[in-house]
């Protein structure tokens, strides 16, 4: 892929879309944590670039970050160059760092994984409510984030009998999510009953990767991978640390016996 980045330089008689791409974080925006919720990326994106964001056709999504952004920072959204195929990027930067890069480009058909349909996965029933939902009456791609967020909460808080307050006061970590790697292959509509499930894939010295996917009435919707890192706060930086021992003697059993073979 050849993109060349949008000239955003303009004033802004010239280019008035440019203020949308500029927001400074809010206390509404921010986790636990104190640096954005990564759902909430995917609002402002959506604000900024409302045509791209629409969702109206199935969609692979890239997305890494770089460096955290913190309540009362400013998020800049820089648009790369459309291709005539619908593949487009966008990065975040604030204060001169590189927050985030993410890609999204038309779905290639491509058979499914084998951990999509774990039988083992840890998995919840939810119904859409018109509230997560856009004016298409489909959900929104932040709350479809927000719900294998939720339910990564639940699996910490039941599987792994480590809550996130718990895990952060206890031992100082945190766990921020670095890439998403998601396959919309449709969005759900509001009425609709979703199980959303989660699988681990891999397990790093510092990261985890699980598999998460919205499903209804057995029909894939969505899949995601997502890596997250433990980290702790050193000298106000974030560094990496090992997964917990109590969490990892938890974790190890449940890691999906297909990737386990290949790692």
């Amino acid at each position: 892929m050849n993109l060349q980045q949008v000239d955003e330089t303009k004033g802004p008689n010239e280019e008035p879309e440019g203020w949308r791409n500029c927001h400074i974080i809010r206390f509404s925006q921010i986790d636990g944590a104190g640096i954005v919720y990564y759902p909430r990326y995917f609002e402002m994106l959506a604000d900024s670039f409302p045509q791209q964001f629409a969702m109206r056709q199935a969609a692979e999504i890239d997305l890494t970050f770089r460096h955290p952004v913190r309540l009362g920072e400013s998020l800049r959204l820089h648009k790369l160059a459309e291709q005539e195929t619908g593949e487009f990027a966008v990065e975040g930067r604030s204060g001169g760092n590189l927050c985030f890069e993410l890609r999204v480009a038309p779905l290639q058909a491509s058979e499914h994984e084998p951990w999509v349909d774990n039988a083992a996965a840890f998995a919840r029933k939810v119904q859409i409510g018109d509230w997560m939902c856009g004016a298409n009456s489909c959900l929104h791609l932040a709350r479809c984030y927000e719900l294998t967020a939720v339910l990564m909460e639940e699996w910490f808080t039941e599987s792994l009998s480590c809550p996130f307050a718990t895990l952060q006061s206890a031992e100082g970590a945190l766990v921020p999510t670095v890439r998403l790697q998601t396959a919309v292959h449709q969005l759900p509509q509001s009425g609709d009953w979703v199980t959303v499930s989660l699988s681990v894939l891999h397990i790093g010295r510092s990261s985890l990767t699980m598999g998460m996917t919205v499903k209804r009435d057995g029909q894939l919707l969505v899949q995601t991978r997502q890596t997250v890192v433990f980290v702790n706060y050193h000298e106000e930086q974030l560094g990496s640390v090992e997964i917990p021992q109590q969490v990892l003697e938890r974790l190890r059993p449940q890691l999906f016996a297909e990737t386990a073979a290949v790692n």
